[in-house]
């Protein structure tokens, strides 16, 4: 007698089964194209067409295996129309098949020195596993941030902190354009502070939360940011397009920093 599982039972079993021969980022290599991952999407933005601001040139993505490991993935223009449906942040995918390249990107969004680029024979299922790790972010300590003069300006990384004090928003005018921005200082859960300056869409994000926190502690994650060196001194900042502004979120590496900070 056979007795069928529902849908959710019968998608995980399919999943695990093709899921069983998995690669891992960290032995990706320049050899092959036939890698087969099972990867969460942390990082997901589009780029747009420096002649044509109004279109967009490229999907880019981090992704994430359950080792914890990053590699950064393209989806360019021509296959756009395959890929830009079945994919959404922070959701966990089987995919295969891509070129893989040397990372030439201006900004470094992870370690790995490779990265992934669609083609049309690149192939994308959506899977579960409760299993899978959350942990999606690579924080940095403040530590390796204040007053050193050894940090690499073309790395992006994440940090988490909370909002201790803000100044009013102001605007620097670069030619034609003038964009806002205002300093906030975070601290971590040792009471170090770092300098961190929120431009544009950071602005807006926060400025509601600082209008209404009521008392309340405010906890950002910055993901994807990068460190700015003025008078031997870092500060960091968000960057256009690739950063991303997480405000009290609920991800187990905030809600552990949270408990660090005596904060229920």
């Amino acid at each position: 007698m056979f007795v069928l599982l529902p849908r959710f039972q019968q998608k995980l079993r399919i999943t695990q089964k093709m899921a069983a021969n998995n690669d891992f980022i960290k032995d990706i290599t320049i050899s092959k194209m036939q890698w087969k991952l099972k990867v969460r999407v942390v990082r997901m933005w589009e780029k747009p067409d420096r002649f044509n601001p109004g279109s967009i040139f490229s999907i880019e993505l981090v992704l994430q295996d359950e080792k914890g490991d990053h590699i950064h993935a393209s989806i360019g223009k021509s296959v756009l129309h395959i890929f830009n449906k079945k994919i959404n942040e922070l959701g966990l995918y089987l995919m295969a098949n891509f070129i893989v390249c040397q990372n030439k990107e201006r900004f470094n969004t992870t370690k790995h020195r490779l990265m992934l680029t669609f083609t049309q024979r690149t192939t994308v299922a959506e899977t579960i596993d409760p299993l899978f790790p959350m942990n999606i972010f690579e924080l940095r300590p403040y530590h390796q941030l204040i007053n050193k003069g050894d940090v690499n300006e073309s790395e992006l990384f994440d940090v988490i902190g909370e909002i201790v004090n803000f100044s009013e928003v102001q605007t620097q005018k670069q030619g034609e354009i003038t964009r806002k921005y205002m300093d906030i200082e975070l601290e971590d859960d040792e009471r170090n502070k770092l300098s961190a300056t929120f431009w544009e869409e950071f602005v807006d994000q926060v400025i509601p939360h600082l209008l209404s926190s009521n008392n309340q502690p405010i906890i950002v994650v910055m993901q994807l940011i990068k460190a700015h060196k003025f008078q031997d001194s870092y500060s960091v900042r968000n960057t256009w397009n690739t950063s991303k502004l997480w405000i009290n979120p609920t991800f187990p590496q905030s809600e552990e920093f949270k408990t660090r900070l005596n904060i229920f």
